[in-house]
């Protein structure tokens, strides 16, 4: 086996041109090429920063519920966990606007993101789609009381203690 005499990153004896020793560059080095440090730095940053807001707006958009809010409508969030808010109060004989939002994706594993707020008492019984909100309008009692609500479409249903909630009625 040969042995070379010279490494790979030697400086080569002056040629008898007169000109310079020229240095060897490995093929490592020379694959490198291309932009310089500090534009690809530049290049990276900005991806990362894209990638960042992006993700940031996701997960926003995830949170706000479905719809635009109605003025004086009572919101309500339906989801997987379950009633947002659980309690609503109202005044007896009062005509109740009421917009009922499913946060659920179609993919929901159990009633395909559909919710439901029924009352059986008012015979009351609103359903929504996934990932939308509707507003829906009933008469309050003219009696004071309580009344359950729930949703009976997933997660348990009727029998789940987070897919029920309270309709206080007051004078």
């Amino acid at each position: 086996m040969a042995r070379r005499s010279a490494s790979r990153h030697s400086v080569e004896a002056p040629a008898t041109t007169g000109l310079p020793a020229r240095r060897r560059v490995s093929p490592k080095a020379a694959d490198k090429g291309g932009l310089p440090r500090w534009l690809r730095l530049g290049v990276f940053g900005a991806i990362v920063l894209v990638v960042g807001i992006v993700a940031v707006d996701l997960v926003i958009v995830r949170l706000q519920p479905p719809g635009t809010p109605e003025a004086g409508a009572l919101q309500v969030h339906a989801s997987m966990d379950g009633f947002d808010p659980d309690q609503l109060t109202v005044k007896a004989g009062e005509d109740v606007k009421l917009q009922l939002a499913s946060m659920d994706t179609s993919m929901h594993s159990d009633g395909g993101g559909w919710h439901e707020f029924a009352i059986d008492a008012l015979k009351v019984d609103f359903k929504v789609g996934p990932e939308s909100s509707q507003v829906f309008s009933f008469k309050a009692p003219s009696t004071p009381g309580t009344y359950e609500f729930y949703c009976d479409i997933c997660c348990g249903g009727k029998e789940n203690p987070s897919m029920q909630g309270k309709l206080t009625v007051t004078a």
